[in-house]
């Protein structure tokens, strides 16, 4: 296959995810399973129900987060908070860095959101370089987290309410997917 396909070095920066295959077809398919063998219109309503119960459960999770950022990634900036530790920052001025980290140099720009080790620009959470540079700017790395990884993201992507469907011979009419 060809590198441009799945080396990290060549991924655009962009989508902001650091894995590296997509099994959200996988993942679907999984979650329909029993469904799948439905009628259509049971189908639809199945899927629509499982997906009213997610919607409001993970609204609910969300309700117990502290912070700005989401878990996995307080938990991931916690790790490179210790990684930093080996890093030697040198403020060169304006937000830009340089790093040295066992034997290796990097250059951080906090105003640019960027290294050159590429973590951060291809994951969108600062790296444990660029984690030494906050703690010499006196920012909070959870500051500089993508915008898609905070709280407030998650929620208004789980925002909308699904609304159940009335039973149809309630209504005496079929009922449609909303």
């Amino acid at each position: 296959m060809d590198p441009n396909t799945w080396v990290r070095a060549y991924q655009q920066e962009f989508p902001k995810c650091d894995i590296l295959l997509n099994n959200a077809c996988e993942v679907f398919n999984k979650y329909i399973l029993e469904a799948r063998e439905l009628p259509i219109l049971s189908l639809i309503m199945t899927i629509k129900k499982q997906l009213m119960t997610r919607f409001y459960n993970k609204r609910e999770e969300a309700e117990t987060w502290d912070g700005t950022v989401r878990p996995k990634i307080k938990k991931r900036l916690e790790k490179n908070d210790d990684l930093s530790a080996t890093c030697h920052a040198s403020n060169a001025g304006d937000g830009i860095f340089q790093v040295d980290n066992k034997g290796r140099s990097y250059i951080v720009d906090i105003k640019a959101l960027s290294c050159t080790c590429k973590r951060w620009d291809l994951n969108g959470i600062p790296c444990h370089h660029s984690v030494v540079c906050c703690k010499d700017k006196r920012i909070e790395p959870e500051d500089l987290v993508e915008k898609c990884y905070i709280i407030a993201s998650f929620l208004k992507a789980y925002q909308p309410i699904i609304m159940p469907n009335r039973d149809e011979r309630e209504s005496g009419k079929r009922c449609m997917v909303q």
